[in-house]
């Protein structure tokens, strides 16, 4: 048996988790970019295995979405910077709330300790909040725009009549719905992280979470219902673990229901789901944002109260409490093309733009990737690979191996194909061409 180790080199190892959409379109036009830009070699893998990873390609450099995003990359990332490699993180949830610094700066960083070297974020009103509560961070803070949205200015995207055509489905209306994370506040995972939600939110305000799922699980139900001539895409939270305490639990028994989360029908990215939809709704989504750059129309349905902690997205479009109103506004959509709430919110919405991702001239891409090779070019430091990243290394390939064996129900999100980035690879190394 061959035991011999590549160690191999490359410029840049990019970790990731597999199934996130969203995060490998923030991070692979910027990795395209510095491909064709400066001759950058880099390779994106999943983060499950990425210390074995690490030890195989001896980057220069590593590069990440979202360093606090989940405590496998906290991990991950603290440990190579511990070893004397550069890291560079962007941000997957980059429109910052002032009443949640601590969450969208350090997410699962429980040492509040910035274990990289620079990180990028999506707009300069987001850096100001971080650097009022941490002004010592000003030198690895850098606003670069919001490279995640740069796709709606370099991709096409399919079209309705190719995706009714593809799936074999007859209707001439689609609605859109975007999902919210609500099974966070139950469960498992909610006792494990409550002091940290305490910390963010009341607990009014979880409560009041954890109320208006039920409610909007039945005004979903029955606008479906009274609307059988209306396809009604409905795109899950890429971080949902229990389905059960969703939105859209028990809806997928509808003939005009199209399901799409990380097990079904994941072929079709958010950005595409938008593309093909005539309306876009949900509870609280920053999705509504991605439906203005695409041109398309939005409303959010907000059973209780819609005065709550969350980011400021939600003021460019028009509210609803009930399945009435929502009713109202989606017959005046498809009736006059337009709903008129939503046209008088066009001032906020510009400014919600500016706001959020700071740039929308889809060249974000290019700041970030600029940023990062300022770091790249930075003076040689010296690698130990010592003897934990070997054992975690170990304990990772085991974790796989029997994910795939004696224990396949036990890590889901272990579940993925191993050229998982391949697919947005081509797509913007053939979109990306001013360089």
């Amino acid at each position: 048996m061959n035991l011999e180790i590549d160690l191999s080199k490359i410029d840049i190892l990019n970790l990731e988790w597999p199934n996130s959409d969203r995060d490998l379109h923030i991070v692979m036009p910027v990795l395209i970019y510095l491909q064709k830009k400066y001759k950058i070699s880099f390779e994106t893998k999943s983060i499950f295995n990425g210390y074995y990873y690490l030890l195989k390609y001896r980057p220069k450099l590593l590069l990440i979405s979202n360093f606090g995003g989940a405590q496998i990359n906290h991990e991950i990332v603290k440990l190579a910077h511990q070893l004397g490699i550069r890291v560079v993180t962007l941000i997957s949830e980059g429109n910052v709330k002032e009443a949640a610094v601590e969450e969208f700066l350090w997410g699962w960083n429980r040492d509040k300790v910035l274990y990289v070297d620079k990180m990028l974020l999506w707009s300069k009103r987001s850096e100001d909040i971080f650097l009022l509560k941490y002004p010592n961070l000003k030198e690895r803070l850098v606003t670069t725009g919001a490279t995640g949205f740069d796709r709606y200015k370099v991709l096409d995207f399919i079209t309705k009549e190719k995706f009714l055509a593809t799936e074999k489905l007859k209707y001439k209306k689609i609605i859109g719905i975007a999902a919210w994370g609500f099974d966070h506040f139950f469960g498992d995972y909610y006792e494990v992280n409550k002091e940290n939600y305490l910390k963010t939110y009341p607990q009014q305000q979880i409560d009041m979470h954890r109320e208006d799922l039920f409610k909007l699980q039945d005004i979903y139900k029955k606008l479906i219902e009274q609307n059988r001539d209306t396809l009604f895409i409905l795109r899950y939270h890429p971080g949902t673990m229990d389905f059960e305490k969703n939105e859209f639990f028990d809806l997928q028994k509808y003939e005009n229901v199209f399901i799409s989360n990380t097990h079904q029908n994941n072929h079709y990215q958010i950005s595409d789901l938008i593309s093909i939809s005539d309306l876009w709704i949900g509870y609280e989504t920053t999705t509504a944002l991605e439906s203005w750059l695409l041109g398309k129309e939005t409303f959010l349905i907000n059973p209780t109260t819609s005065n709550f902690i969350r980011e400021n997205v939600y003021k460019g479009s028009p509210i609803v409490q009930n399945r009435s109103e929502a009713q109202e506004l989606i017959n005046e959509f498809f009736m006059t093309g337009m709903m008129e709430s939503f046209s008088k919110l066009e001032t906020e919405r510009k400014k919600i733009i500016k706001d959020v991702i700071e740039y929308g001239d889809g060249k974000n891409h290019q700041r970030a990737a600029k940023e990062v090779m300022k770091i790249y070019n930075q003076q040689d430091k010296k690698v130990m690979y010592g003897f934990r990243v070997y054992i975690e290394a170990c304990k990772q390939l085991l974790k796989i191996i029997l994910s795939k064996t004696v224990m396949k129900k036990r890590w889901p999100e272990l579940h993925y194909k191993s050229n998982f980035a391949q697919p947005y690879k081509k797509i913007y190394f053939d979109a990306i061409t001013d360089v």
